[in-house]
């Protein structure tokens, strides 16, 4: 297995604000990013904007900017929810960068020299919503399923096509020899579906006149190269494709892109058409996430208003700076499972906070440190064997979460390392430590209690750390335990672990909701 694992977000297109279903995505990957580097991967994890156009050039255009200024202005609210939320990418690519440039230039090139490319006139309809070409069995009542309040507009040029048809059979065969190549399985079907129902060749370029504000064709003048067309390649940017020799032979093929359901289409059966054409290796794996629904089950959108709810902001930066980041991570990693649609509800984000967080592992880590220093002064040298139970409990947990990360089952990996919570909360009411301190002839009983306890809860923080990057690392830091990266996971999750040091009670690892909302209020 390589060391190096190359991971990649869709990258977001700059007509709007980022919302929560743009940080879920971005949440999901980086929890990979982080449990990868746990495993000592070197990890390239890369994000960013898709800023070319027609909706960027008119709503430039309505602000009486030009595009470029106008996409400046609005890349810096993606990187600073992204940074208010702990995303620990390499790079943020943006599509105007220049080295971008050079790598659209240098792919497209290649696939023309690989005689991939054409001049055909193209008449259809074109969503500008989607930025996409649509054919009549895409429409609903002559809409756009996805923007069925915009009108479609009808074009007819001369355009460069990119022969998409011809690869319909290797796309089959890939998929037939690489079953890992789109999960979950239910999306992998439906992209079979679609190939199966016959590909047609895709025009690529726009006219200038009608599109000007774009990447130029190097062979075509008065071209630009159609938007997502260029927006697909910025994965080879990032890994170096045409820029940086060495980084590209490091990094590609990448491990796994991740990206929402509704462009599948484009990553699945385009994008992996595309590298063929241009002799390129193939990604290994595409994850295919669900969307983010509000209480009234709609998709959240840049385009209408279900960036609130009720009167209060859903915004990614918003929740992150009331609850903290650890908090909205953990809701949209633990409670939708990875590939399928989710819910968030305010009601349900606060029940799991208080019940979670607050409760469960907040709780615990202060019962736990409160009792060994109170008992003790500080973490109790254990006497006998390692407790049975929690012992045991840590195993089964480090495997199973081990696994479920592994496999990009990122809710499964959170129950996993959960059972060690719950269960540590449970045997704290069953056996009663405070019982056990009021009789000197159990005094070594409570010593390997309390060291199991502590114990316990610094291997469950070492699993939720991708996760909760934030509350972990100060759980770790009040159990006196080594960081996250000190060691790989395999190493740093073996039983004793921990030494008997001396120990400050730590201040709440999360604050009540109605403080929490009163300083936000301040």
């Amino acid at each position: 297995m390589s060391q190096a694992f190359y991971l990649t977000t869709a990258i977001d297109y700059v007509n709007g604000a980022p919302h929560l279903g743009h940080a879920y995505e971005r949440i999901t990957s980086d929890v990979v990013a982080r449990w990868q580097r746990m495993c000592g991967r070197e990890v390239r994890f890369l994000t960013g904007t898709d800023e070319h156009g027609i909706k960027v050039q008119k709503a430039a255009a309505a602000e009486g900017l030009d595009p470029q200024a106008y996409t400046d202005r609005l890349v810096p609210a993606f990187q600073e929810a992204w940074d208010a939320l702990d995303i620990s990418y390499d790079r943020f690519i943006r599509t105007t960068d220049a080295d971008h440039k050079a790598t659209v230039t240098a792919l497209l090139e290649a696939i023309q020299a690989n005689g991939w490319l054409a001049e055909a006139e193209y008449e259809g309809w074109y969503c500008e919503g989607c930025e996409a070409y649509k054919t009549d069995k895409d429409l609903v009542d002559e809409r756009c399923p996805d923007h069925p309040n915009r009108e479609m507009t009808w074009l007819k040029e001369t355009n460069l096509f990119f022969k998409m048809s011809a690869f319909e059979e290797r796309l089959l065969a890939h998929y037939e020899a690489h079953p890992e190549f789109v999960q979950p399985a239910h999306r992998r079907n439906e992209v079979l579906s679609l190939i199966k129902s016959g590909l047609m060749d895709l025009s690529i370029s726009r006219s200038t006149r009608s599109v000007s504000w774009g990447i130029p064709i190097s062979f075509r003048p008065d071209s630009v190269i159609y938007v997502w067309f260029d927006a697909l390649i910025n994965y080879l940017t990032g890994a170096g494709y045409g820029t940086d020799d060495a980084m590209f032979e490091r990094f590609w093929p990448a491990e796994l892109h991740v990206l929402g359901k509704d462009v599948t289409r484009f990553h699945c059966i385009i994008w992996p058409a595309m590298l063929m054409a241009a002799g390129i290796e193939l990604p290994k794996t595409i994850f295919a996430h669900g969307w983010v629904l509000t209480g009234d089950a709609r998709k959240l959108s840049k385009s209408d208003e279900s960036t609130t709810q009720g009167e209060r902001d859903l915004s990614p930066l918003a929740i992150a700076n009331t609850y903290g980041p650890d908090a909205i991570r953990w809701y949209l990693c633990s409670q939708i499972t990875f590939g399928r649609d989710g819910e968030f509800t305010w009601e349900r984000f606060e029940e799991i906070y208080n019940a979670h967080l607050a409760n469960g592992l907040g709780n615990l880590l202060s019962r736990s440190i409160g009792m060994a220093t109170k008992y003790f002064g500080g973490v109790p040298a254990p006497v006998g064997e390692p407790d049975a139970l929690l012992s045991a409990l840590c195993t089964k947990a480090v495997a199973d979460a081990t696994e479920a990360y592994t496999t990009y089952r990122l809710h499964d990996a959170c129950a996993a390392a959960w059972t060690i919570v719950t269960t540590c909360n449970e045997q704290v009411q069953a056996r009663e430590p405070w019982k056990m301190a009021k009789d000197e002839a159990r005094r070594d009983e409570l010593a390997d209690f309390l060291y199991g306890l502590m114990e316990s809860v610094r291997i469950a923080a070492l699993l939720l750390h991708p996760v909760m990057p934030r509350k972990t690392k100060q759980c770790l830091a009040a159990l006196g335990a080594a960081s996250p990266l000190d060691a790989t996971i395999d190493v740093a999750t073996q039983w004793g672990g921990l030494s008997g040091r001396d120990l400050e009670r730590p201040s709440p690892l999360f604050p009540r909701l109605d403080q929490l909302q009163t300083d936000s209020a301040v």
